[in-house]
């Protein structure tokens, strides 16, 4: 699904980025993206701000 390199240009932009809630950064980076690596049942959410920029992307596990 996702890998290091595209977390990394999220955070390296500015981005906030979470999965499931949990905030990613670069003490936790590795162990997020083996989480996304093994479980591809996640969906990417972009988030805009008011000025409709991209503000945040979020990695939503889905359940059936």
């Amino acid at each position: 699904m996702t890998n290091h390199d595209e977390l990394s240009h999220y955070l390296s932009m500015g981005l906030a980025v979470r999965v499931d809630g949990i905030t990613v950064d670069n003490r936790n980076l590795e162990h997020i993206n083996l989480i996304l690596k093994e479980d591809d049942s996640y969906m990417k959410e972009f988030v805009g701000n008011k000025k409709g920029e991209i503000s945040a992307v979020n990695f939503q596990k889905i359940k059936e």
